[in-house]
């Protein structure tokens, strides 16, 4: 096998592996975050997935892409690891986007039952006048 084509596989192998670890880790910590911000169970597990499935989407494709473009080192192990390193950073700023969107989605939905549950003004209560 030329080593081209073995340091590729090792880059997809590898990045693929990486992207499918942090989308479950995703999964598995968005369901609890999500049960809490929605109050139907089902609810949240649906938008979890949808959510997984966007991550998983977005992520595979930057890897494709990633995958074939030729980077300036010598050697395939210092361009699998070059690949890597830039899959990495691509995951981790996919990880903090997701949290950053669960966040601005938590955030809204307090407002909201907060806004929900504040009382409406009683019309019994006399308002003071205005001079």
């Amino acid at each position: 096998m030329d080593d081209s084509l073995a340091g590729y596989l090792t880059f997809v192998a590898f990045g693929t592996a990486l992207t499918l670890l942090v989308g479950q880790l995703l999964i598995r910590s968005g369901q609890v975050y999500l049960e809490e911000t929605f109050d139907d169970e089902r609810l949240a597990a649906s938008v979890n997935r949808l959510l997984a499935v966007l991550f998983h989407l977005i992520m595979l494709g930057v890897l494709a892409v990633i995958s074939t473009i030729d980077v300036p080192v010598s050697g395939a192990a210092q361009t699998v690891v070059t690949k890597l390193g830039v899959v990495l950073l691509v995951l981790g700023a996919g990880h903090a986007g997701t949290m950053w969107g669960l966040g601005r989605l938590r955030t809204r939905r307090t407002e909201q039952r907060l806004l929900d549950a504040w009382p409406e003004p009683s019309a019994t209560v006399a308002r003071p006048a205005v001079r």
